[in-house]
């Protein structure tokens, strides 16, 4: 008989799943089969309306036992690389998955219902010519030619734009929105410096990142620290700093903040993070739910070296419609009002974080739109801030209060559709069946996050032939993980092609690695001007914070 697990266990692996867990790895961690999860995560799919199905609560009532039955042989199952799990199809030795009742891998999907899925070029300003596809007139194939590949390129009239259309008041409000880039998101040091020039100030979870923007001559008055595990020497630092706002991430950062500040005979501006219905929480800030959050800051408010004039919360999970903003932001507006009609206290910097979705990436899963209209149901930056601000203002002015200034820390939404990364053919493996292998010179080192995301992918020297074949996008690592598509349609490739991976300015620089290879070099064009703003990384860099075995071992 099949092992029976509690509800909380199934909900724990599910919220790691959530999280950008590795099957594979939670499966080994959990002592749990693999095939166990991807049940799972079909049935929450089922229950959210996103998969067909009976729900779990259909299932539970005995008289659905026929009913249960007939469908287990009638419903077509989707395939099991197609649902949003980092891993979808592999065992946890990495080996491929064997079919199972409750989704059957599907090895060749049709090249033309592929092709059909994909966006035109000109989503992202590319032009072609003939079959090259080009940015500001330049060749693609030409970058990579050039630099090198795989090469990461920076598109700086599109960053310029994105920044135009955060900044931009919405139409017939008073009310704009402050901007902080999130510093992990994309931390090319040249993109940074350019978004402080263009007026956007920096949102820094780190001492590093601290130090990255003052060293970038970020003015102080225009940075945001955010972040757990803040020691005591940070907190000397950020007290000593006079940044414009420091969050305390959770309740017992309070004490430790403001005794620092007392020793130094200073006074710090804070806010907390508090953690809504629907947000990222456990490490994340403090649950306003049971009156945690209000705990906290009237904790907070005893401290005279604490000035409490922020508040700070960063949903995480992506926001991609307008239903789900509302929610988010009037929870935390409802907890504007506690704070005012228990503690006697108006926010003055209102921080709704990040979390905005790029339209063009997508999960991973089986939804049955078109590629092109989900794209269009996505909030676009205009529409996110007309909603956001509309949603504060007249919240504010029906209760009576002046409206606080809001800042927004986007980082996707700013920099994710700025960037792309080309890449070459290595070589082609036709194993026989399935699609065939073409193993490429970038893979997970660099590029890991496409596990979970779909990224439009084109051919950058035959765009606009036939997709006629499909493959299987494989990385040069040595690993069997090293899969960044498991099936996608393109024209016949040939060793040496260039293929662009587009939306590549979100945590892709982020957490690319030097396993087995190299980190790639970063370019920017911006009216038609090549420049190279981060060198790829040498053989000699791998090693030069490594000592001599001499000095090691006797």
């Amino acid at each position: 008989m099949p092992k029976q697990y509690p509800p909380e266990f199934r909900r724990k692996v599910l919220d790691l799943i959530a999280a950008g867990g590795r099957v594979a790895q939670i499966a080994a961690d959990l002592d749990i089969s693999d095939r166990t999860i991807y049940t799972w995560r079909r049935q929450e799919l089922i229950d959210v309306g996103r998969l067909p199905g009976t729900t779990s609560a259909d299932n539970a009532a005995p008289h659905a036992v026929p009913r249960r039955i007939a469908e287990w042989v009638s419903v077509p199952r989707t395939p099991l690389e197609h649902l949003p799990l980092e891993e979808a199809g592999t065992g946890s030795d990495g080996a491929a998955s064997p079919a199972h009742p409750v989704v059957a891998p599907e090895r060749r999907p049709n090249p033309s219902a592929e092709a059909s899925r994909s966006l035109h070029p000109e989503t992202w300003g590319l032009t072609h010519t003939g079959g090259a596809l080009c940015l500001e007139g330049k060749a693609l194939s030409s970058l990579a030619d050039r630099w090198g590949s795989p090469l990461f390129v920076v598109h700086g009239a599109r960053l310029a734009e994105n920044v135009r259309r955060f900044q931009q008041v919405p139409r017939g409000r008073s009310l704009g929105v402050d901007v902080f880039y999130s510093y992990k998101t994309n931390p090319v040091p040249a993109v940074l410096q350019r978004l402080s020039r263009l007026g956007v100030g920096a949102e820094v979870v780190s001492p590093y990142e601290l130090w990255l923007a003052l060293r970038l001559g970020v003015e102080p008055g225009r940075i945001i620290y955010n972040g757990p595990g803040k020691t005591p020497s940070v907190v000397r630092t950020l007290v000593r700093s006079d940044l414009l706002l420091t969050h305390l991430n959770h309740r017992e950062e309070i004490a430790l903040v403001a005794r620092v500040a007392a020793e130094l005979g200073k006074r710090i501006d804070v806010g907390l993070r508090v953690a809504t219905s629907d947000s990222w929480s456990g490490k994340f800030g403090v649950p306003i739910a049971g009156g945690q959050a209000l705990a906290a800051y009237e904790e907070a408010l005893a401290h005279p070296s604490l000035r409490v004039v922020g508040l700070h919360a960063h949903r995480g999970v992506a926001i991609e419609d307008a239903d789900t903003l509302e929610r988010f932001v009037r929870e935390v507006l409802e907890f504007c009002d506690a704070l005012h009609a228990r503690l006697g206290l108006d926010v003055r910097l209102l921080d709704l974080g990040g979390s905005l979705a790029v339209p063009t990436v997508l999960p991973l899963d089986a939804s049955p739109l078109p590629l092109a209209e989900r794209v269009g149901r996505r909030l676009s930056i205009e529409r996110y801030l007309a909603l956001l601000v509309e949603q504060v203002e007249d919240h504010f002015r029906r209760v009576g209060r002046p409206a606080p200034r809001v800042l927004l820390e986007p980082g996707r939404a700013l920099t994710g559709n700025t960037q792309m990364l080309l890449c070459r053919v290595n070589s082609l493996n036709a194993p026989g069946s399935g699609p065939a292998h073409a193993i490429l010179d970038a893979g997970e080192n660099i590029a890991h996050i496409l596990h979970r995301e779909y990224h439009e992918i084109f051919h950058a020297e035959r765009w606009g032939e036939s997709r006629s074949e499909t493959y299987t996008l494989d990385g040069p690592t040595c690993s069997p993980m090293d899969c960044l598509r498991q099936t996608v349609a393109l024209p016949p490739l040939r060793v040496g092609d260039t293929l662009a991976i587009m939306d590549a300015g979100a945590y892709l620089v982020s957490f690319s690695n030097s396993f087995c290879f190299p980190q790639p070099g970063v370019v920017v064009l911006d009216q038609g001007r090549e420049t190279l703003i981060r060198r790829p990384e040498t053989y000699e860099d791998m090693i030069a914070r490594d000592l001599h075995a001499d000095a090691a071992f006797r």
